[in-house]
């Protein structure tokens, strides 16, 4: 990744929203923040090093991120694609950036983001991908691993 990062300082760093749950919305704390950070983006509501909390709406539409990634505790791509359904309902979704801009995300949540493991590795490749797609173009990610819901 560290071959990528002149490209990544080149062209910003996007604001960046992990949810880790829809209802309540949670914001993704521990040590999401910093995973995005190293992917090179900007995680905009939550901080390093603090838990996961409940998130009021008013929130997501103040920060209004340029990119949203959903990672529900536990869930893999499928299960947390067939939840999503209760975020489009919510008055005010289509109005966000994210939305308008087609940047909104599932990833496996349980395999790469939820659980402190060696595999936070490929979650941090997952979101560098997600952020930065043409600075890392060579890392290779599956349907399974991350979906785009717009």
């Amino acid at each position: 990744m560290l071959r990528h990062w002149s490209a990544v300082k080149s062209s910003g760093r996007p604001k960046v929203l992990c949810i880790e749950w829809f209802k309540p919305f949670f914001t993704a704390g521990h040590w999401v923040p910093q995973m995005v950070d190293i992917a090179g983006g900007f995680n905009c509501i939550s901080k390093r090093g603090e838990h996961s909390r409940t998130l009021e709406f008013k929130e997501v539409v103040d920060a209004d991120p340029d990119i949203i990634v959903f990672m529900p505790c536990g869930f893999d791509v499928t299960r947390a694609l067939r939840e999503f359904k209760y975020v489009e309902s919510i008055d005010g979704w289509y109005d966000l950036r994210a939305v308008k801009n087609k940047k909104v995300y599932v990833v496996d949540a349980n395999s790469y983001f939820s659980r402190p493991s060696h595999r936070l590795v490929r979650g941090i490749e997952i979101l560098a991908k997600i952020i930065h797609p043409d600075a890392f173009n060579d890392i290779e990610v599956s349907e399974w691993e991350v979906r785009r819901v717009y």
